[in-house]
């Protein structure tokens, strides 16, 4: 889906999308490597609406049911949700998260660039690593890398931003429209906010 992602929508003009060649997967990781970590949080955000929309779901439900047995209204609920490193699918959901309670841009970029402060040097090396793939040829090994461990392995603020304003730009608002979109429609979205 990535690549056809990338195939589909930075390489081909939309009116004529069936002219040009298609590029091959080492163009597709070089532009990916172009766009960073914004082109990955696009990536994520629109190959991956159904299961974004799922998690939204399974917490709005579990809110649900904690509230029910707390037999609580003003009750603290508080939930878990982790990774490697909080930045990528985990990011993007924590984001999508913090939009429906209202929280400001400011708010959310700096609590997505906390996830790179919270990265020690062993968590960035091993996201280095899983960044980078070991061909085997008849006769040798070689390394290829397919992603730059120095644009993947952290976060930056900019990426948050450029996040935010696509999401604004091509669906008009994250909260409702980017919701309506992927199937968080308004009576979901009451039930979370209850």
């Amino acid at each position: 889906q990535l690549f056809h992602y990338i195939q589909k929508n930075w390489f081909f003009d939309q009116k004529n999308e069936n002219e040009g060649e298609k590029k091959s997967r080492k163009d597709c990781i070089q532009a990916l490597n172009q766009r960073g970590l914004f082109g990955l949080n696009e990536i994520i955000l629109e190959i991956g609406k159904t299961k974004l929309c799922y998690a939204l779901q399974t917490i709005t439900l579990y809110l649900e049911k904690e509230k029910t047995q707390s037999n609580s209204s003003t009750a603290m609920i508080q939930i878990a949700i982790h990774c490697v490193q909080g930045k990528d699918r985990t990011g993007m959901l924590v984001m999508l998260l913090q939009s429906l309670l209202g929280i400001s841009d400011d708010i959310i970029t700096e609590d997505y660039y906390l996830s790179n402060i919270q990265l020690n040097d062993t968590n960035r090396s091993s996201s280095a690593a899983a960044a980078t793939a070991t061909v085997d040829a008849p006769t040798t090994k070689r390394r290829l890398v397919i992603l730059s461990p120095e644009i993947f392995s952290g976060t930056n603020r900019n990426a948050m931003i450029q996040t935010l304003l696509y999401l604004r730009n091509k669906y008009g608002s994250i909260v409702p429209s980017y919701m309506d979109a992927i199937g968080f429609h308004s009576q979901w979205r009451k039930r979370f906010q209850n």
